[in-house]
């Protein structure tokens, strides 16, 4: 599965709506992408190692407060996940990146 989120320098989600069209059709270029989910939902998703790849458009802004992916979560084995990123693309002042399973 694959998870694509816009989120900020802090790690807070930011509109998808909000993004040129370029960075919105990145976003987009999976099919299997998964709708956009909560915080829970992705912790849930990677503790059950169903996330293969995450595709991110960083966006330069800083919106803090406690609307951001911080919720800490355990995988099997208690191991850390290793994702790398294989591809990244400019968007004006937006960056995309493209993370991959190890």
């Amino acid at each position: 599965m694959t998870v694509a989120l816009a989120l900020t320098w802090d790690g807070a989600r930011w509109p998808v709506r909000t993004l040129p069209l370029t960075a919105r059709a990145f976003l987009d270029a999976k099919p299997q992408a998964a709708p956009i989910p909560s915080s829970l939902t992705i912790s849930q998703l990677f503790a059950a190692d169903q996330i293969r790849e995450i595709r991110i458009c960083w966006v330069p802004r800083l919106k803090g407060g406690d609307d951001v992916l911080s919720d800490s979560f355990q995988i099997p084995g208690g191991k850390r996940m290793g994702f790398h990123p294989v591809k990244t693309i400019r968007f004006d002042d937006i960056l995309g990146v493209i993370y991959r399973r190890r």
